[in-house]
């Protein structure tokens, strides 16, 4: 129920968000604006559910609690889908600004190379066959990988990059506003997308259980 909730919370703010994305569009005159409001709130959400990814392997690792390897597995899957939306839209975006849907400026390069880390944090997952070690394996390597965040962010000041100058045009109030709506609603999809995800694998786990006790039971 509560989870219904959300998600129609989610729905209305991103109604919302996407009115105010075509009059602040309208109002700037540009066109291409409307990249921003996928492109940015989508690489936000990206590090957040990264970022709880890593809170949820460092709490494995002190507390070999199952349940937060699950969450960090669930919150990095999450992770990649929103750092796909956010390198997609950015690329076509960079297309339409920079004339170029690639420039392999530092910024990009580094989020690109994020984006496949922790692609290979989830072939760790899905590889290793022992329970325990892939989770303690797995957590290690979500420590290493998210590393490459604080990189991400002093790139744009430690090396030139077109992101190191945002236009006035996206400083503006109107634009400001609507990025904000934006990032709320794509903020609550994720919440939502991380509680069903979990409650589902939660469930999945629990069945599992079931059918590896009977069959001790049985044997």
């Amino acid at each position: 129920m509560k989870r219904d909730i959300l998600l129609c919370i989610a729905v209305a703010v991103s109604v919302v968000a996407s009115y105010a994305a075509y009059v602040s569009a309208v109002l700037a005159q540009r066109g291409d604006i409307y990249f921003l409001y996928v492109h940015v709130p989508a690489i936000v959400v990206c590090y957040i559910a990264f970022s709880l990814s890593l809170i949820a392997s460092i709490a494995f690792l002190a507390k070999r609690k199952h349940a937060y390897d699950r969450t960090a597995e669930v919150a990095a899957i999450l992770g990649l889908i929103y750092g796909a939306i956010a390198l997609i839209c950015g690329s076509i975006w960079a297309k339409s600004t920079w004339e170029s849907y690639w420039t392999w400026n530092p910024k990009q390069t580094i989020t690109l190379i994020l984006w496949i880390a922790y692609m290979g944090y989830i072939s760790i997952k899905l590889s290793i066959g022992n329970v325990e070690k892939r989770a303690l394996v797995g957590a290690v390597y979500n420590i290493l990988a998210f590393s490459l965040i604080p990189l991400n962010f002093l790139s744009a000041k430690l090396w030139w990059s077109p992101h190191s100058y945002p236009s006035e045009v996206y400083m503006a109030f109107p634009v400001s506003v609507s990025l904000l709506l934006n990032l709320i609603a794509a903020s609550l999809f994720f919440v939502y997308l991380l509680i069903t995800t979990s409650t589902i694998w939660s469930l999945e786990d629990r069945v599992n259980v079931l059918i590896y006790e009977k069959g001790e039971g049985g044997v």
